[in-house]
């Protein structure tokens, strides 16, 4: 009786003003950055984890996923939808089965950022091929990227 009272932890978080300050600031002026520093990565696999991963409970996470894909693909010039598209097929397809076969946390959201990243990454090559754009360049900077993109998610 005495602990009805108390919030479950599991129940969603509401944000306090800061940070849902700070979540604005990175999902609109972050992809800006990207654009014009091309050392910072533009962490799509992070963005699409969070995604996928907060679709069905936390709301504002998912929410602002969906929005930092969107301003990211506008300030590089990629396709838009692109890469919510990919999310989204992901979800659809291979997510479900993919988090009953691995148990381990750390190794399904190890396993979706790779995934994420180099499906898209592989359709943004077929995309500049059927096109012939170049939207993106393969280089050592695309390892880079899905490097420090699983970093960042490991840190989560």
């Amino acid at each position: 009786m005495a602990l009805s009272n108390y919030k479950k932890f599991d129940d969603e978080k509401s944000l306090n003003f800061v940070q849902k300050l700070l979540l604005f600031f990175f999902v609109f002026f972050y992809p800006m950055l990207v654009s014009m520093y091309t050392i910072l990565p533009p962490l799509i696999g992070l963005a699409g984890y969070l995604f996928i991963v907060n679709i069905k409970s936390k709301k504002i996470y998912s929410i602002s996923a969906l929005f930092y894909l969107i301003n990211l693909d506008l300030n590089l010039t990629l396709p838009l939808f692109f890469s919510i598209a990919i999310s989204v097929l992901i979800l659809m397809f291979i997510y479900e089965p993919l988090k009953r076969l691995v148990r381990c946390q750390v190794c399904l959201l190890f396993v979706l950022i790779v995934l994420i990243d180099l499906t898209y990454y592989m359709t943004l090559f077929v995309y500049d091929f059927i096109f012939n754009a170049s939207t993106v360049v393969g280089d050592m900077l695309l390892v880079y990227y899905i490097v420090i993109d699983i970093l960042l998610g490991m840190m989560l």
